[in-house]
């Protein structure tokens, strides 16, 4: 039995450096990527580009390939007995 608890040993001191590298890399990670300040260098400046005003073409309405499109038709209200009394009989 004794021999079953160094072994147990052994593995949990490989698994706690396992857990203190992952904790390292995780560290380091977040500091470069949010906790370090922007170098000053050329190119380091973010600029948001210049947005155009949107312009809409409405000439396109006049085509006259539009004016062959035919317009949905009216849906009839329902006429006659609307469901059964108790949906959930069998037919």
């Amino acid at each position: 039995m004794a021999i079953t608890f160094i072994e147990q040993r052994k593995k949990q001191k490989k698994l706690i450096w396992v857990l203190a590298a992952v904790v390292i890399i995780t560290a380091v990670v977040v500091w470069y990527s949010f906790l370090r300040k922007p170098s000053s260098g050329p190119g380091s400046e973010l600029t948001a580009p210049a947005y155009q005003r949107a312009e809409i073409d409405f000439k396109i309405l006049d085509n006259p390939v539009l004016d062959e499109l035919k317009t949905f038709e009216d849906i009839k209200p329902f006429e006659g007995q609307e469901g059964r009394e108790n949906p959930f009989l069998p037919y």
